[in-house]
């Protein structure tokens, strides 16, 4: 019974961590389409207000000394051809409701324009030029200007509801990493001493022999072990993480989980070259700018956590110095960046190495490599 509620707990447990990371994964994507979407109506609007540049331009040649009024009046058309090319393919494929109604207006004042340079065009025919410079540049460009307001807004509603779907689902991806976390810690927590618990109690065995003294080992042993709930608390915490100035904070507590004396955030550039500390504990700013930027090439523990996507542990060089750990940061696109610490012992233990391990894995959700890779634009929004 024992060893199939482990094998059942462990399942359990990997089908929350894999389907933890899947759909992490899937709102990475969705992440991603937004921006491209929102770059995409950005792009497409810029080219529309060129177009009506073009237009007001070619407008104005009617009545130009010495210029082709016939020219002018083709350049014009194919200027508003693609205005409302822009405009109707906007129309079609805009997921933001607000701006509709502004790709409406302004397709409705485009036929105004036309309107209105159909009555150019006569007087310019009739050689009447004076009528004519009175509608285009009065009543064509009010027109103009109104469609070009128009495409501002509807620019601007298209940003902002692109970036409300970034900020929505950035918040379920860190409420699913906590969420995840949780759950995965509970199923090993809990389910192996319900197990225990299951199993039949040992006859006791009467002695004559007085029993031995407990070993001077097993209080030294358990003075190192940092406390789960603490890491359990800083990892939702750093789910709940808004504003990268709350991280010093945190970084403190979990040091005190770690039972560290100091830690080092690491993160990783854009290009996944180098790494810059660019967050600590224990240590002075000056410190922290010492350190400055590493290789990830590099032949030293942080490097190496970076480059094995494995913890790294370093034993203390002589009698009562520290010992330091290197855990790196894993999300679904690699390592973007390192935990290290200065642990109290000569070496790591393995309660040190796991609560590092569950602090990384939190704070892998919420780092992003960055160009800088300074703090807090590294914290993802």
């Amino acid at each position: 019974m024992l060893n199939r509620a482990r094998i059942l707990t462990l399942v359990l447990a990997c089908l929350v961590v894999f389907g933890t990371l899947f759909q992490t994964y899937r709102f990475d994507e969705r992440v991603k389409a937004d921006d491209a979407r929102e770059d995409t109506a950005i792009e497409q609007l810029h080219a529309t207000d060129l177009a009506l540049a073009d237009a007001r331009q070619a407008q104005a040649a009617y009545v130009a000394t010495g210029q082709g009024s016939a020219f002018w009046m083709s350049h014009f058309d194919d200027a508003l051809s693609r205005v409302e090319g822009t405009l109707r393919e906007r129309q079609q494929s805009t997921q933001a409701p607000g701006a509709l109604t502004h790709y409406d207006a302004a397709l409705e004042q485009l036929e105004a324009l036309r309107t209105s340079d159909r009555r150019a065009r006569n007087y310019v025919s009739n050689e009447q030029l004076i009528l004519a410079s009175d509608v285009i540049f009065v009543e064509s460009q009010e027109i103009i200007g109104r469609i070009a307001s128009n495409v501002s807004a509807a620019r601007d509603t298209e940003s902002f509801a692109a970036r409300q779907s970034v900020a929505t689902v950035t918040k379920y991806r860190q409420a699913l990493g906590a969420g995840g976390l949780l759950i995965t810690l509970l199923l090993l927590m809990v389910a192996p001493r319900k197990a225990r618990s299951e199993e039949p109690a040992e006859m006791p065995v009467a002695l004559d022999v007085a029993p031995e003294p407990a070993s001077e080992f097993t209080p030294r042993l358990m003075e190192g072990t940092p406390a789960l709930d603490d890491a359990v608390d800083v990892c939702v915490d750093i789910a709940r993480l808004l504003d990268g100035r709350d991280l010093p904070a945190i970084l403190t507590r979990a040091a005190l989980a770690m039972d560290a004396k100091g830690l080092v955030l690491w993160v990783v550039d854009e290009r996944g070259q180098t790494l810059r500390a660019s967050m600590a504990h224990g240590y002075s700013d000056r410190m922290l700018a010492r350190l400055g930027q590493l290789p990830v090439s590099a032949d030293n523990a942080t490097s190496l956590a970076c480059r094995t996507l494995e913890p790294q542990m370093v034993p203390g060089t002589a009698m009562g110095s520290s010992g330091a750990l290197a855990v790196p940061l894993i999300s679904t696109s690699g390592c973007v960046g390192v935990l290290s610490a200065e642990v109290t012992g000569s070496m790591a233990n393995t309660h040190q190495v796991s609560v590092a391990r569950l602090i990384a894995a939190q704070l892998s959700s919420v780092i992003r490599p960055d160009a800088a890779a300074a703090m807090p634009s590294s914290i993802a929004q």
